[in-house]
């Protein structure tokens, strides 16, 4: 079997076991770069993040006792900025209102009116609904990482804009839309991580890296003997 043959062989067979592959990288890519990512997909164009004013701890709160902190992070919250405060031997963290007054967990109509302040202009409310679990969009995307216990408001615009919150707390956790859905529906089919979609070295990814290699060098080899042949006749005539 002459080099040619083999060559046109290797890329048809390569060609069939990682083009569909190949065309979703050269796809993905192509939405990546056009796609606006801070204002669309990170929601910069919509979203006005919270600005905390941040107080010392007071000495006692709760039972609080200074010695048994863990952890100390400043959120916001639909009762305003308050300490998310870990415990030493407390699994569930509790919260500090800055204001020094007692923490009162977060309704329905305190969430709506806390996400209505974090968006730059104002857009109607579809709904606010509290979850036990993010139902998966496009089979494969969970818009929390699997985080359930969250409230989500709904808002009725272009893209379909959603805010989550803590389900306990209230604490604002992210920003989500469609545009961020199929980002990140096409970052996973590129990077194949169909679950976490954050392993971008599994191995399924090394193995389609090595076999597309492959199919572009077998590739490589027909362009030159088919430039060969053509300097050949070009010579001959």
């Amino acid at each position: 079997m002459s080099l040619t043959q083999t060559a046109w062989r290797w890329h048809r067979w390569l060609g069939w076991a990682v083009g569909v592959q190949v065309l979703v990288w050269v796809s993905s890519g192509l939405l990546f770069a056009w796609l606006p990512f801070d204002g669309w997909v990170k929601g910069a164009d919509d979203l006005k993040r919270p600005v905390l004013a941040l107080k010392q701890l007071p000495a006692s709160q709760d039972g609080i006792d200074a010695a048994r902190v863990a952890s100390l992070v400043a959120v916001a919250t639909p009762s305003g900025a308050a300490w998310r405060v870990g415990l030493k031997g407390e699994k569930t963290p509790r919260y500090v209102p800055l204001s020094g007054g007692p923490w009162t967990p977060p309704d329905a109509p305190a969430v709506e009116a806390f996400a209505r302040t974090l968006l730059k202009a104002p857009l109607p409310v579809l709904a606010v609904e509290r979850l036990a679990e993010v139902p998966a969009r496009l089979f494969i995307v969970e818009e929390t990482g699997g985080r359930g216990n969250v409230w989500r408001v709904r808002f009725d615009d272009t893209f379909g804009t959603r805010l989550y919150f803590d389900g306990t707390s209230g604490e604002f956790l992210t920003h989500r839309n469609e545009a961020w859905v199929w980002y990140d529906f096409f970052w996973r089919l590129h990077i194949m991580d169909y679950t976490g979609g954050d392993d971008f070295n599994n191995w399924l990814l090394r193995a389609a890296s090595v076999l597309s290699w492959a199919l572009v060098l077998a590739g490589a080899v027909l362009a030159v003997l088919a430039g060969r042949r053509a300097w050949r006749r070009r010579m001959q005539a």
